[in-house]
């Protein structure tokens, strides 16, 4: 399954009523990390391991490189904000890589413990979109008004030679706008 592929299905996405906000579902996605992670460690012959330091490198490289790519197909009319799930299995062998992700670049996330079918089912109430809303619009708010520097993000991706992540990609990442 290629990520473009992930984008066509309907049920990835909730576009919240009333603002400009496109919350996607962010579980397929790291199902698709995984899977790729997957297939890299079987070509080193070996199996998966998260706190091994070559097996780190390309868990970010594909964390990352999906990620924004799967943002910046997001980034239409509406802002993404990445929707993730704490109680799945997999993502929490994930949860340490999605907060640094959270934490040095600048997206919005709704981290909760249940499932995104049900977070939906959860919106249908008019109170608790409105309050979503006003909620994701503080923390734009809080991220367009902090100046966000990728001098950190260089280090790490010398650190963990991610050479795909060089000044080029983050210009164009800046210029687009597409993570914000």
């Amino acid at each position: 399954m290629q990520l473009e592929d992930l984008t066509k299905n309907p049920y990835l996405n909730y576009k919240l009523p009333n603002s400009f906000f496109n919350i996607v579902n962010f579980t397929p996605v790291i199902n698709h990390i995984y899977n790729l992670c997957i297939d890299k460690a079987s070509e080193l012959n070996c199996d998966l391991n998260f706190k091994n330091s070559e097996h780190r490198k390309y868990i970010y490289h594909y964390f990352i490189l999906n990620s924004c790519e799967i943002l910046k197909l997001y980034n239409k009319k509406y802002k993404p904000v990445i929707y993730f799930d704490t109680n799945n299995e997999l993502n929490k062998k994930f949860l340490p890589i999605f907060t640094f992700f959270f934490k040095n670049f600048p997206v919005l996330i709704i981290q909760q413990c249940i499932t995104f079918n049900n977070f939906k089912i959860n919106l249908k109430c008019d109170g608790s979109k409105e309050e979503l809303a006003i909620s994701l619009m503080r923390k734009l708010f809080k991220l367009q008004s902090k100046r966000f520097y990728f001098s950190k993000l260089h280090y790490f991706c010398r650190k963990y030679d991610l050479m795909f992540l060089d000044k080029t990609y983050f210009n164009d990442i800046r210029n687009k706008v597409s993570l914000l």
